[in-house]
């Protein structure tokens, strides 16, 4: 099947190059990523030879090009969304793919030196708690809880990854750090809604107070981490810049928007751990302008505002402590 049909076939290359706007560049890219010759892609370029229809769809995923944007199937009160369910339990090999999927995309990152990252959140990114085994297992659990028949939900010992996921999280945090510019706006509570979860499953008894113990000094360990990356407003072995803002209003969910002038990426988190993502631009542009504007009710921690991030972290460190008081 192929696509070569009139306008949209037209403005599918014009924003191919809008993309990719030097020639030679554009060429490699398509080449590697199609497994192409490259006289091959130059026939495709020149529109003597039409993309196939699964080139089209392979080059619009990897580029995040909308193809309904393209088409005009976007009223100017609808914008396109797609939800990611990704099978965190027992993923298959298309689980797998969309896991991976979002890492070249950070991936592609490195590329582009006007990239950026926005994040509003009323959870702990997966850049901060994928460093400690025990809280990512505990957020799979939660998931797995929330999604799980009640006669067959594990205890929280029960719970885990298989390597290749480890594999891909790892990939996920050394991309991360490529991003040349990245800030995070917390919700102030986002602690206390971690601690309530874990005391509500302590109280049902799928998590033991031993295991409780375990994740309490997890707790411990990532904020006195995180206070001290924080102070410094960089990644170590990048030298990246990181911004940590504090919200002085509740967050009903979180955001997240990634990218620069030729490509934009918007994500709302879903069941805990999916996402609903757009490549949508006009969605782009309203999140990212959203959140500076989140920034104005925000207390800036990083490296400055030394006062206010040393009264939250030791603030988070007495909530953490008090876990255990009750057991």
């Amino acid at each position: 099947m192929n696509i070569k049909d009139s306008s949209l076939y037209d403005v599918f290359l014009s924003e191919l190059r809008r993309k990719i706007p030097r020639g030679a560049e554009l060429t490699t890219t398509l080449t590697d990523m199609l497994y192409l010759e490259r006289e091959a892609v130059y026939r495709r370029l020149r529109g003597d030879v039409p993309f196939t229809f699964m080139e089209v769809v392979t080059i619009a995923k990897k580029l995040g090009i909308s193809l309904d944007n393209l088409a005009d199937s976007d009223a100017l009160k609808s914008r396109p969304f797609q939800l990611k369910l990704v099978e965190y339990a027992n993923p298959l090999e298309a689980d797998f793919k969309m896991m991976q999927n979002f890492v070249e995309i950070l991936a592609y990152a490195r590329k582009e030196p006007d990239w950026e990252a926005g994040f509003s959140t009323n959870i702990l990114p997966k850049c901060f708690y994928y460093y400690y085994p025990n809280i990512t297992r505990f957020y799979l659990f939660k998931w797995l809880y929330q999604y799980s028949d009640v006669d067959t939900m594990k205890p929280f010992r029960d719970v885990g990854s298989c390597d290749r996921v480890k594999k891909i999280q790892r990939e996920f945090l050394r991309e991360v750090r490529e991003i040349r510019s990245c800030y995070f706006i917390f919700d102030h509570l986002v602690f206390r809604y971690l601690v309530t979860d874990i005391l509500f499953f302590v109280s049902i008894n799928l998590i033991t107070p031993e295991e409780l113990k375990v994740l309490q000094a997890e707790l411990l360990e990532l904020l006195e981490g995180m206070e001290r990356f924080v102070a410094k407003g960089c990644y170590d072995d990048t030298g990246n810049e990181i911004y940590v803002y504090l919200s002085n209003i509740n967050l009903d969910t979180s955001y997240c928007y990634l990218g620069g002038q030729n490509y934009h990426l918007s994500m709302l988190k879903a069941f805990t751990l999916n996402s609903i993502t757009s490549f949508d631009v006009e969605t782009f542009h309203r999140l990212k302008n959203w959140m500076s504007s989140l920034k104005r009710s925000s207390t800036l921690i990083s490296v400055s505002g030394e006062k206010e991030r040393v009264r939250f972290f030791n603030d988070q460190r007495c909530l953490v402590q008090e876990m255990t008081d009750t057991i």
